[in-house]
């Protein structure tokens, strides 16, 4: 693919992470839960390890403009990491979608470790532990999306 191409696809998904997070989202206590991750982790395989500048740069884009200013570092890195480690496990890989819930499970482990460290930061011990379930929900909804995802992605034989 070209570098023209990759661009302008990873600016359309940097779009869909940050529609997907701002707009499609549930506020909690400590943040909110949306669907943005799911956009990340297809964005992994279309896009593979350059995924990360869209997972990070949609994703911090709608904590700055939510409210959420003080998360946007923390989930830049977050996020970033969540598409590579999948985008590095599954490259190349025209394997069924049942088989990127792996991938997809360890990308969320990662979100929920980050979250658990920044809002640990923020809100001590306590307050992390409090808000760990409802970034589990949200990592469930994310491998069930990006598995679907996944399933059109071969299912029409989509590549970029």
């Amino acid at each position: 693919m070209n570098n023209y191409r990759r661009l302008t696809y990873g600016g359309v998904l940097g779009a869909l992470v940050f529609l997907g997070t701002y707009f499609l989202k549930v506020p909690i206590a400590y943040g909110y839960i949306h669907l943005g991750d799911g956009m990340i982790l297809i964005s992994s395989i279309l896009l593979g390890p350059f995924a990360a500048a869209p997972a990070a740069v949609g994703s911090a884009l709608a904590d700055l403009v939510s409210g959420y200013a003080m998360y946007a570092p923390f989930t830049f890195v977050i996020k970033a990491l969540m598409a590579v480690v999948p985008a590095l496990m599954v490259r190349g890989s025209k394997a069924a979608p049942s088989k990127y819930a792996i991938p997809f499970i360890l990308a969320e482990i990662i979100m929920i470790i980050g979250y658990f460290l920044a809002d640990s930061i923020f809100w001590g011990t306590e307050g992390a532990i409090a808000a760990a379930p409802m970034n589990a929900i949200q990592a469930v909804s994310g491998v069930v999306i990006g598995i679907i995802g996944a399933g059109v992605i071969r299912k029409n034989s989509i590549s970029i």
